[in-house]
């Protein structure tokens, strides 16, 4: 059993020192997802999860990091890779030293369907602070209106079933009260 380790051990070697010598084999880096992997020491955006709009105004959330020991304010941009999302403004934020904040952009829902919102962060001179970060957002802006008005015509139904049943039962107490006005009588 040790000999046949230290043979795989040895053909292992091998084969990692003939990759590593060969000049026709690419050394091709593994792309970075994560932004913290990539800045060190800094501000940048941190790559969030996926977002679902359900309205057709909103404030998309976008945390920032700031690495530095100073407090730092930057412009945060916003831009979607399609026209079913407007982003109207760029959002001014203050982010404290060692912290990380969450930016609130608005936007506007033009239509439903997906989107990638890039987003990437710049000082007041317009330098870019980090790299852009892609945030995959999905728009359904007609649920909100399908939820109001499944609500309004719920509150409605309910209302109207209160006044039929109060109704009635006042019909019913005045029928009583009328039986027993007459039995009192005769």
């Amino acid at each position: 059993m040790r000999r046949f380790l230290s043979l795989a051990l040895a053909a292992v070697l091998a084969i990692g020192s003939i990759s590593a010598s060969s000049a026709s084999v690419p050394n091709i880096p593994l792309a970075k997802t994560d932004v913290r992997e990539v800045e060190v020491d800094g501000v940048y955006v941190v790559r969030g999860s996926d977002i679902n709009l359900v309205s057709r105004e909103s404030k998309v959330p976008i945390r920032i990091q700031n690495d530095f020991d100073e407090d730092v304010r930057v412009h945060v941009h916003a831009q979607p890779n399609n026209s079913r999302l407007i982003v109207p403004e760029v959002v001014e934020i203050v982010v404290p030293a060692q912290t990380e904040v969450t930016a609130q952009v608005p936007v506007k829902a033009i239509a439903n369907g997906g989107v990638g919102l890039q987003v990437w962060l710049t000082t007041f001179s317009g330098i870019q602070l980090g790299r852009s970060v892609v945030i995959t957002m999905e728009i359904n802006a007609d649920v909100e209106s399908f939820l109001l008005v499944g609500l309004g015509t719920l509150v409605v139904l309910l209302g109207t079933v209160g006044v039929i049943r109060t109704k009635r039962k006042n019909r019913l107490r005045h029928e009583a009260e009328a039986a027993d006005s007459l039995e009192v009588q005769a």
